[in-house]
C-alpha cells in the first residue's frame, strides 16, 4: 500500500520521540530531567521566569492557548504542545506566563520525569516493545517495507539486528527521530520536557492524562494492515529529509500559533483510491491515536475544572484541533472555549479573590 503520514507525532504522542526508545546520539538522557540536585546554578533548579508577562520579549513565541470555563466560573487552561523543539521553547509569551502562575497542576500526556528516574518503569516499556511471541518485526510488515527501513537505518549508521526483534514503534520512532534531528530539533527539547523539569523547579503538581502503560497498550494494540500502512509511509524514498522539512515547517507554524488540523494530517490524498482494507486501517489508526483517546483526554480534563484547582492541560496541539478534537467535544458538553492571545484576556483566581 502506498501510504502518507497521517500524522505527525511530535503533536500527538509522546512516545513516538522517547529517546530511550529510539536511542538517538543527540539526546543524553541525564540531561532530559535536571534535578535541584544537579547543580544549584542549573536552569531547573531556579524559578523560570523567562520573562516578565507585563513586558513580554519581542523574541515570545506565541503558540496557540485556549482557556475553557463552565457556568460555575471553573476553568482550566489548555496549551497546545509539541514534543521536540529548540531554544525558543525557553522564551513563552506573556498569557502563558500569566496562566502558568495561576496554575496549580500541570497535566501531560505521560509524567516523563518519572519514566526517566524509574528503572523498572523504563525496563518495563523495553520489554513492550519486545516480541515475546517468537515473532520478528519480519512476520508484520511486508518484505519491501523491512528492506527499505533498514536500508534507511544503515545509511544513517543506526541499523542493528536486533531491532528486527522489535515492534513497529520502535522502529517509528527511530525513523521519528532521525527526522527530527535533521529538522534541527531536539526531543530533550520539547515542551513537555522543559515544562516538567520547570513544574518541578516551581513546586507545581504534576499529573498525567494517560500513562506509559496505555500508549504502549494502544501502539501494540494496532493491526498488521496498520502496521503496514505507517512503516510502508516510513519507507518511502527520501523521507526522512522530506519529513525533515515538513517538521521545520510545523514547528514554525507551532511557534507562530498557525497550525491548522490539515497541518497535522499530513498530505491530501484522494480516499475514493483506497481499498476497503485500506481504509479500514486509515479508520482505526485514526480512532487509535485521536478520536478515542481526545475523548479520555476530555473526560480527565472535565474532572479538573469541576475540582475547584487550576490546572493547565499541556498535551499535543494535534489534540486540541478537528470535529474530534478536545475544544469541540468541551464545547458539545457546555463548557465555554476561549483563544487567548492576550494576558489581558485572563482574569486569574487572585484578580477574581482581590475584586
Amino acid at each position: 500500500m502506498k501510504s502518507k503520514k497521517i500524522l505527525c507525532g511530535i503533536l500527538a504522542v509522546t512516545t513516538l520521540i522517547i529517546p530511550v526508545l529510539s536511542g538517538c546520539k543527540h539526546v543524553d538522557k541525564k540531561d532530559l530531567f535536571k534535578t535541584e540536585s544537579s547543580s544549584p546554578t542549573s536552569a531547573a533548579s531556579q524559578p523560570q521566569t523567562s520573562q516578565n508577562p507585563e513586558t513580554p520579549s519581542q523574541n515570545a513565541i506565541t503558540p496557540l492557548m485556549w482557556k475553557a470555563e463552565d457556568q460555575n466560573g471553573n476553568y482550566a487552561y489548555l496549551f497546545g504542545s509539541i514534543h521536540a523543539g529548540d531554544s525558543a521553547v525557553d522564551n513563552l509569551p506573556d498569557y502563558f506566563e500569566k496562566a502558568y502562575a495561576d496554575s496549580d497542576t500541570l497535566a501531560f500526556e505521560i509524567d516523563m520525569s518519572d519514566l526517566y528516574s524509574d528503572l523498572t518503569a523504563s525496563s518495563s516499556m523495553l520489554t513492550d516493545v519486545i516480541y515475546a511471541d517468537g515473532t520478528t518485526i519480519k512476520d508484520h510488515i511486508s518484505e519491501n517495507t523491512y528492506n527499505k527501513l533498514v536500508e534507511i537505518l544503515k545509511e544513517n549508521g543506526m541499523y542493528n539486528a536486533l531491532y528486527d526483534y522489535y515492534k513497529p514503534l520502535m522502529w517509528e520512532s527511530l525513523i521519528e527521530n532521525l527526522s527530527i534531528v535533521k529538522a534541527g530539533l531536539n526531543a530533550n527539547k520539547g515542551v513537555d520536557i522543559t515544562l516538567t523539569n520547570r513544574a518541578k523547579a516551581n513546586g507545581k503538581t504534576i499529573d498525567e492524562v494517560e500513562s506509559i502503560d496505555f500508549q504502549m497498550s494502544m501502539f501494540n494494540g494496532l493491526s498488521d494492515n496498520v502496521v503496514e500502512m505507517l512503516l510502508s509511509a516510513y519507507a518511502e524514498d527520501g523521507i526522512v529529509e522530506k519529513q525533515a522539512h515538513q517538521l521545520k515547517d510545523l514547528y514554525e507554524k507551532w511557534k507562530s500559533g498557525t497550525i491548522t488540523e490539515k497541518d497535522v494530517q499530513g498530505e491530501d490524498f484522494d480516499e475514493s483510491q483506497l481499498t476497503d482494507e485500506e481504509k479500514a486501517a486509515l479508520e482505526e489508526y485514526n480512532n487509535a491515536l485521536l478520536t478515542d483517546r481526545n475523548k479520555g483526554m476530555t473526560e480527565k480534563l472535565t474532572d479538573y475544572i469541576q475540582s475547584g484547582k487550576t490546572v493547565m492541560l499541556v498535551v499535543g496541539t494535534a489534540h486540541f484541533l478537528g470535529d474530534d478534537g478536545i475544544i469541540a467535544l468541551l464545547q458539545e458538553q457546555g463548557f465555554t472555549v476561549t483563544q487567548i492571545t492576550s494576558a489581558d484576556q485572563l482574569e486569574t483566581r487572585e484578580i477574581q479573590k482581590a475584586a
